[in-house]
C-alpha cells in the first residue's frame, strides 16, 4: 500500500505499523489459543491444570498494548512523521510529545471517570424452589403438577420438609416456583465491580465495533468479488511495443489534459476562492488523476520489461488464478459466516449451532482441525476490515476521505492512521468471535470477559445483549451482496458510466494536447514521457 515516495525512508514509522497489524493480529489469533488451552484440560477445571498457559492475562495485555498504540505510540509517530524536515531530533521529540502527553491524559480521564462511576456487571438470577416426594410416589402423582410445592412452616422459612402427599388439593400440590422461566420465580439482581484491565477490554470492544460493523460488513463481499472479477477482467495475452506505445500516448494525452484542467481550477480558486463548485471540481479531478493511474498500471502489466519478461508474465497470470482461488473460498467463507450469525445470533433463541458443530466435529477426526478451521474463520474476519477499510474509508461518518487506503498510493501518515482504526476492529472482532463461538470456545479466558462481563455492563451493555452490531453487519453485509451481485457484476452499471464518460471525453479531446504532446516528444520511450506526466500530476 506505500506510496513510493515512502520507499526506503520513513523506518520508524513503518516499524510502528507493521508491528501494530501484528498485534492486531495476534489478538485474533488469541481465540483458537485459548481454545486449544482449554482442551489440553478437558477433562478438568483449567486452574486445576498446570501445562494451561495464562490467557486472562494475555487478553489483558493485548488490549492494553492496543490502547497504548492507539492513543500514545501511532498519534506520536504521526507528529514525528508530519514535523519539519528540518527540525532537530530533540524538537521533533518535543512537539510530538507534547501533543500525545495531552491525548493520552484525556484518554486516561475518561477512561478513568466511565469506570468508575460504570464499572459494573449487573446479573439478574432467577431464584428456584422446589419441595421433595418419595421416589416411591414419584409414578403416582407425575403429571398431576408442573412442580412440587415446597412445604411451609408457619413462618414460611422451612422448606426442608417433605410434601405432605395426602393433601390431594390440586392447589396446594401445584406451583412454578421450580421453572425460571414462570411468572412465580423470584429475580434478584446482583451488582460485581468490573477490574479496570476488563472495562478497558469491553469499551475498546464497544468503540471499535462501531468500524467494524460497516468495515467487515462490506469486506465480506467486496473481497470474494473483487478476486473473482479481477480474474475476469484479466489480460489474455501481452501487447508488443507499437500497441504499448499507441496506449501509453494516450495515457499521457489524458494527463496533459488533466495537468491543464487542475491548473485552471487552482487559478480560479486563487480567484473567486474555494466555493463548493470548485471542491467538486477538484474531486471529479482526483477521481480521474486514480482512473489514469489505474490505467497506467495495469499497462505496465500488459507488457512486461526486463530481462526475463517471460517470468515476469508467468506470475502475473498466476496471480490472477491465485485471486480466482482466493475468490471461491472468500466467497463460501461470507456466505458461512452470513449464515451462521443469522442462526445462531440474531434469532431469539440459537437454531442450530451451524458453524460450532462443524468445528467439533473436525476436532473429532484431529484436534488441530477444528482450531485451524476457527483461526481461518477469525482471521478472515479481520482480512474483510481492511478490505472494508480500503473501500470505505470514513465515508459513513461523513468524514474528508483523507486517510483513504490504495494499493501504491498511500501516505505514511495513512498508513498509521488506518493502522489505528485496524487495531480498534481487532478488539471487536475477538469480541464478536467469542460470541459467535460460543458453544465451541465454551469455558475459555475469551468468554469469560469478552462476552459475559461485557453483556452485562452497565448501560453499553444493552447493545452487546439485543444484539444490535451483529444487526448491523448483517445488514452492510446484505446490502453490498445486492450492490456486487446486480449492480456491479451483473448490470455493470458502473462500468458502463465509466467507459461513455472516457468515450466522451475522448471525442471532445482538443487537438491542442495532441499538438503540444508531439512538440514535446523526445526520443526517448512513451513510458519515460508519461511517468514524467504522471509525477507532474502528482506534484500539483
Amino acid at each position: 500500500f506505500q506510496h513510493p515516495e515512502d520507499r526506503n525512508q520513513a523506518w520508524f514509522p513503518k516499524v510502528i505499523v507493521i508491528s501494530g497489524l501484528t498485534i492486531a493480529s495476534g489478538a485474533i489469533l488469541l481465540l483458537p489459543l485459548d481454545v486449544a488451552n482449554r482442551h489440553y484440560c478437558e477433562d478438568q477445571f483449567v486452574e486445576k491444570c498446570e501445562m494451561t498457559l495464562p490467557m486472562d492475562e494475555l487478553w489483558y495485555s493485548v488490549y492494553i498494548i492496543t490502547l497504548i498504540y492507539c492513543a500514545i505510540l501511532i498519534p506520536f509517530t504521526t507528529f514525528w512523521y508530519e514535523s519539519d524536515f528540518d527540525a532537530t531530533v530533540a524538537q521533533k521529540i518535543w512537539n510530538s510529545s507534547f501533543y500525545v502527553v495531552m491525548s493520552a491524559v484525556f484518554v486516561a480521564l475518561v477512561l478513568f471517570l466511565c469506570w468508575y462511576y460504570t464499572g459494573y456487571a449487573n446479573f439478574e438470577v432467577s431464584i428456584v424452589q422446589s419441595g421433595m416426594m418419595l421416589l416411591s410416589q414419584f409414578d403416582a402423582y407425575q403429571g398431576i403438577h408442573s412442580c412440587i410445592r415446597a412445604n411451609q412452616d408457619q413462618t414460611g422459612l422451612d422448606k426442608t420438609t417433605l410434601t405432605d402427599f395426602s393433601i390431594m388439593d390440586s392447589s396446594y400440590l401445584s406451583g412454578d416456583l421450580c421453572d425460571s422461566k414462570s411468572s412465580e420465580a423470584i429475580r434478584r439482581t446482583f451488582k460485581i465491580d468490573v477490574s479496570f484491565p476488563a472495562y478497558v477490554a469491553a469499551l475498546a470492544s464497544f468503540v471499535g465495533w462501531f468500524l467494524f460493523a460497516p468495515y467487515a460488513g462490506i469486506g465480506m463481499a467486496a473481497s470474494p468479488f473483487d478476486s473473482i472479477l479481477r480474474f475476469m477482467n484479466r489480460p489474455k495475452k501481452t501487447i508488443g511495443k507499437s500497441e504499448y506505445d499507441r496506449q501509453a500516448e494516450q495515457i499521457a494525452l489524458k494527463a496533459l489534459e488533466l495537468h491543464e484542467k487542475i491548473k485552471a481550477v487552482r487559478n480560479d480558486e486563487r480567484n473567486n476562492g474555494r466555493s463548493r463548485r470548485i471542491r467538486n471540481e477538484l474531486k471529479n479531478l482526483s477521481i480521474e488523476m486514480e482512473q489514469i493511474e489505474d490505467e497506467d498500471r495495469e499497462l505496465q502489466k500488459l507488457y512486461p520489461r526486463g530481462e526475463d519478461r517471460v517470468t515476469a508474465w508467468t506470475l502475473t497470470v498466476w496471480g490472477y488464478w491465485f485471486s480466482l482461488f482466493y475468490g471461491i473460498i472468500a466467497l463460501i467463507l461470507s456466505i458461512t459466516w452470513i449464515l451462521h450469525v443469522g442462526l445462531y445470533i440474531l434469532a431469539k433463541e440459537p437454531v442450530h449451532p451451524f458453524l460450532n458443530s462443524l468445528f467439533k466435529e473436525l476436532d473429532s477426526v484431529f484436534n488441530l482441525f477444528g482450531t485451524a478451521t476457527f483461526a481461518l474463520y477469525c482471521f478472515y474476519l479481520i482480512s474483510c476490515v481492511v478490505k472494508g477499510n480500503e473501500k470505505l474509508g470514513l465515508k459513513f461518518l461523513f468524514v474528508l476521505n483523507a486517510y483513504r487506503m490504495k494499493l501504491g498510493a498511500t501516505t505514511m501518515t495513512g498508513l498509521l492512521f488506518n493502522t489505528g482504526l485496524i487495531m480498534l476492529c481487532s478488539t471487536a472482532v475477538a469480541q464478536f468471535c467469542s460470541r459467535a463461538f460460543a458453544t465451541y470456545a465454551e469455558d475459555t479466558s475469551a468468554i469469560k470477559m469478552l462476552s459475559v462481563n461485557v453483556d452485562h455492563l452497565q448501560n453499553i451493555g444493552v447493545m452487546f445483549r439485543e444484539d444490535v452490531f451483529p444487526a448491523i453487519f448483517v445488514a452492510f453485509s446484505c446490502a453490498s451482496m445486492v450492490f456486487y451481485v446486480f449492480i456491479k457484476a451483473h448490470l455493470g452499471w458502473f462500468d458502463k458510466k465509466k467507459k461513455e464518460a472516457i468515450a466522451l471525453q475522448n471525442r471532445n479531446r482538443k487537438g491542442k494536447f495532441a499538438r503540444m504532446f508531439t512538440r514535446n516528444k523526445s526520443k526517448k520511450s512513451t513510458a519515460t514521457t508519461t511517468n514524467v506526466q504522471m509525477s507532474t500530476i502528482n506534484e500539483t
